[in-house]
Protein backbone atom coordinates (compact mmCIF):
# COMPACT_ATOMS: atom_id res chain seq x y z
CA UNK A 1 0.00 0.00 0.00
CA UNK A 2 1.46 3.12 -1.34
CA UNK A 3 -0.01 6.53 1.08
CA UNK A 4 0.54 10.40 -0.73
CA UNK A 5 -1.18 13.57 -0.42
CA UNK A 6 -4.56 13.99 -2.42
CA UNK A 7 -4.01 16.07 -5.24
CA UNK A 8 -6.83 17.98 -7.19
CA UNK A 9 -6.66 15.14 -10.05
CA UNK A 10 -8.26 13.13 -7.06
CA UNK A 11 -11.75 14.80 -6.58
CA UNK A 12 -13.60 12.98 -9.11
CA UNK A 13 -13.09 9.34 -7.85
CA UNK A 14 -13.06 10.73 -4.27
CA UNK A 15 -16.65 11.94 -5.19
CA UNK A 16 -17.49 8.67 -7.18
CA UNK A 17 -16.45 6.62 -3.92
CA UNK A 18 -18.70 9.09 -1.74
CA UNK A 19 -21.56 9.01 -3.91
CA UNK A 20 -21.85 5.44 -3.05
CA UNK A 21 -25.01 4.10 -1.07
CA UNK A 22 -23.27 2.09 1.08
CA UNK A 23 -20.89 4.95 1.92
CA UNK A 24 -23.84 7.38 1.99
CA UNK A 25 -25.81 5.09 4.70
CA UNK A 26 -23.00 5.49 6.48
CA UNK A 27 -21.73 8.64 6.37
CA UNK A 28 -22.75 11.36 9.00
CA UNK A 29 -24.65 13.28 5.54
CA UNK A 30 -26.15 10.81 3.81
CA UNK A 31 -27.56 12.66 1.04
CA UNK A 32 -26.02 12.77 -2.18
CA UNK A 33 -23.17 15.57 -2.93
CA UNK A 34 -23.52 17.77 -6.02
CA UNK A 35 -20.30 17.74 -7.68
CA UNK A 36 -20.37 21.63 -8.01
CA UNK A 37 -20.43 21.30 -3.83
CA UNK A 38 -17.75 18.39 -3.98
CA UNK A 39 -15.15 20.09 -6.05
CA UNK A 40 -15.25 23.65 -3.92
CA UNK A 41 -14.72 21.19 -0.54
CA UNK A 42 -11.98 19.40 -1.64
CA UNK A 43 -10.01 22.79 -3.21
CA UNK A 44 -10.72 23.89 0.47
CA UNK A 45 -9.40 21.12 1.81
CA UNK A 46 -6.35 20.72 0.03
CA UNK A 47 -5.72 24.48 0.85
CA UNK A 48 -6.53 24.24 4.57
CA UNK A 49 -3.56 23.58 6.79
CA UNK A 50 -5.92 21.89 9.58
CA UNK A 51 -7.27 18.84 7.00
CA UNK A 52 -4.69 15.88 5.48
CA UNK A 53 -6.33 14.36 2.70
CA UNK A 54 -4.29 11.15 1.65
CA UNK A 55 -5.21 8.78 -1.10
CA UNK A 56 -4.09 5.25 -0.64
CA UNK A 57 -2.99 3.15 -3.99
CA UNK A 58 -2.22 -0.83 -4.28
CA UNK A 59 -1.36 -2.82 -7.26
CA UNK A 60 -1.79 0.30 -9.93
CA UNK A 61 -5.20 1.11 -8.45
CA UNK A 62 -6.56 4.14 -5.90
CA UNK A 63 -8.13 2.36 -3.07
CA UNK A 64 -9.24 5.02 -0.85
CA UNK A 65 -8.89 8.23 1.11
CA UNK A 66 -8.19 8.87 4.39
CA UNK A 67 -9.44 12.52 6.12
CA UNK A 68 -7.59 13.92 9.18
CA UNK A 69 -9.11 17.23 10.49
CA UNK A 70 -6.55 18.85 12.96
CA UNK A 71 -8.08 21.09 15.49
CA UNK A 72 -8.24 20.86 19.70
CA UNK A 73 -8.34 16.48 18.81
CA UNK A 74 -7.67 14.88 15.63
CA UNK A 75 -10.31 13.45 13.96
CA UNK A 76 -10.03 10.48 11.33
CA UNK A 77 -12.03 9.13 8.96
CA UNK A 78 -11.82 6.91 5.96
CA UNK A 79 -13.28 6.02 2.73
CA UNK A 80 -12.42 2.92 0.66
CA UNK A 81 -13.45 2.73 -3.54
CA UNK A 82 -16.29 0.58 -3.51
CA UNK A 83 -15.02 -1.31 -6.31
CA UNK A 84 -12.21 -2.71 -4.13
CA UNK A 85 -14.04 -3.50 -0.66
CA UNK A 86 -13.46 -6.49 1.34
CA UNK A 87 -10.44 -7.22 0.19
CA UNK A 88 -8.30 -5.93 3.23
CA UNK A 89 -7.75 -2.63 1.61
CA UNK A 90 -9.18 -0.50 4.68
CA UNK A 91 -6.71 -1.71 7.21
CA UNK A 92 -3.76 -1.21 4.89
CA UNK A 93 -4.82 2.37 4.15
CA UNK A 94 -6.06 2.99 7.79
CA UNK A 95 -2.59 1.09 9.06
CA UNK A 96 -0.34 3.01 6.70
CA UNK A 97 -2.45 6.67 7.24
CA UNK A 98 -1.89 6.13 10.78
CA UNK A 99 1.86 6.81 10.72
CA UNK A 100 1.17 10.14 9.26
CA UNK A 101 -0.42 11.53 12.34
CA UNK A 102 0.68 11.67 16.51
CA UNK A 103 -1.10 12.00 19.38
CA UNK A 104 -4.42 11.30 20.39
CA UNK A 105 -6.70 10.38 17.26
CA UNK A 106 -10.30 10.10 17.14
CA UNK A 107 -13.22 8.16 14.66
CA UNK A 108 -16.98 8.44 14.80
CA UNK A 109 -18.62 5.73 13.69
CA UNK A 110 -22.34 4.90 13.34
CA UNK A 111 -23.62 1.71 15.35
CA UNK A 112 -24.38 -0.37 12.43
CA UNK A 113 -21.44 0.32 11.02
CA UNK A 114 -19.57 -3.13 12.47
CA UNK A 115 -16.97 -3.27 9.28
CA UNK A 116 -15.64 0.16 10.49
CA UNK A 117 -15.64 -0.93 14.15
CA UNK A 118 -14.06 -4.23 13.21
CA UNK A 119 -11.29 -1.84 10.91
CA UNK A 120 -10.71 0.51 13.91
CA UNK A 121 -10.50 -1.95 16.34
CA UNK A 122 -7.84 -4.08 14.50
CA UNK A 123 -5.82 -0.80 14.24
CA UNK A 124 -5.58 -0.36 17.77
CA UNK A 125 -8.74 1.96 18.18
CA UNK A 126 -10.45 1.32 21.59
CA UNK A 127 -13.96 2.22 21.83
CA UNK A 128 -14.43 4.98 24.50
CA UNK A 129 -18.12 5.99 24.71
CA UNK A 130 -21.43 5.02 22.68
CA UNK A 131 -24.21 7.40 22.36
CA UNK A 132 -26.60 9.22 19.80
CA UNK A 133 -26.32 5.77 17.41
CA UNK A 134 -22.25 7.12 17.29
CA UNK A 135 -19.45 5.09 18.65
CA UNK A 136 -16.35 6.92 19.76
CA UNK A 137 -12.88 5.18 19.45
CA UNK A 138 -10.09 6.67 20.11
CA UNK A 139 -6.36 5.41 18.91
CA UNK A 140 -3.89 6.56 22.30
CA UNK A 141 -1.02 8.47 22.43
CA UNK A 142 1.90 6.14 21.21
Amino acid sequence: MIVRDATAADAMDVWAWRQDLLTRSMSRTPEEVPLASHLAWFAEALADPARTLLIGEAEGAKVGMVRFDHGAVTEVSINVNPALRSRGHGHALLTEAMKRVAGEVWAEIKEENLASQRLFERAGFELRTSAGGLRRYLRPVR
